[in-house]
């Protein structure tokens, strides 16, 4: 046998061999794809939920018996991806990650809109978050010591906010915000944030629903460093003034606190005395 041929009879091989590997390989993949169409997942994990039960949200994914869906769910029918957008429409939640565990489990990881204040529209509430996301909600424990936002001068029908709604709903936020940041405490102190009055912006406290007038800052305003420090400046007497019960003058009811003034504090009880506190 000439060295050609022998030459030619191991090229021959090889090549046969190569096919054979390829072969071998798209077997195993389409063996394994259908292996794995076969699995069924019987065990369907939900994290994340405080306030959301775990069967809003299996109804919202389709993943119950009244959607169509009975455990265990075969790899076929489950696509992560429309699973993920479908709890995504739900208007309390944030985040949602879903991924599969093996051999058998299914795991929805969910983050929940965490409200700041609640939103009166008029004739319904809503609730908005650290983001400024406006939100409905069917959870009425949410509500849970949260400020209210009023007074937003809202026509349309469908709710919708303008620029100046949206701008003064900014001050009012940050205000929240400001006072989160200054600890749990003083978000708590804060009853409601009343913003119909074109002169001033109006903050209730808890402690006998007294109203405290601040200034009627804008949105430029809260650029303003000197504007910003004042405006937190504000909102430590306000907390100081609660903590030691300087509403309480002489234990008499007090009218209404006014803050707009430089390096005083207008306290007018219900004798129609004003004292002044600086």
């Amino acid at each position: 046998m000439t060295e050609e041929k022998t030459r030619n009879i191991k090229n021959g091989k090889f090549k046969i061999l190569v096919l054979f590997v390829i072969i071998l390989v798209v077997a195993i993949v389409i063996f394994a794809n259908r292996w794995r169409s076969n699995v069924e997942y019987d065990k369907i994990t939900i994290k994340g939920n405080y306030t959301i039960s775990g069967e809003e949200i299996l109804k919202t994914a389709h993943l119950t018996a009244d959607t169509g869906t009975n455990l265990p769910v075969n790899l076929e029918e489950v696509n992560l991806k429309f699973i993920s957008d479908r709890i995504e429409k739900h208007p309390e939640i944030k985040k949602v990650n879903v991924s599969k565990e093996p051999p058998s489990e299914l795991i929805i990881e969910i983050t929940e809109k965490r409200p700041v204040a609640i939103l009166n529209l008029g004739n319904e509430i809503r609730l908005i978050d650290d983001d400024m996301e406006i939100f409905p909600f069917n959870n009425f424990e949410k509500l849970y010591d949260l400020p209210v936002i009023n007074g937003l001068r809202i026509k349309d029908a469908d709710k919708k906010l303008d620029n100046q709604n949206k701008n003064e709903l900014k001050v009012a936020m940050f205000i929240i915000q400001q006072a989160l940041k200054k600890g749990r405490t003083l978000h708590n102190m804060i009853s409601e944030i009343n913003l119909s009055d074109s002169t001033r912006i109006i903050v209730y406290c808890n402690e006998n629903s007294v109203p405290f007038y601040f200034p009627k800052y804008t949105v430029v305003d809260l650029k303003n460093p000197d504007r910003y420090a004042n405006l937190l400046m504000l909102l430590s007497e306000f907390k100081n003034f609660i903590e030691q019960k300087v509403i309480n003058v002489k234990n008499q009811k007090i009218e209404y606190v006014d803050l707009r003034f430089s390096n005083q504090a207008i306290v007018k009880i219900n004798n129609n005395q004003d004292v002044s506190k600086k």
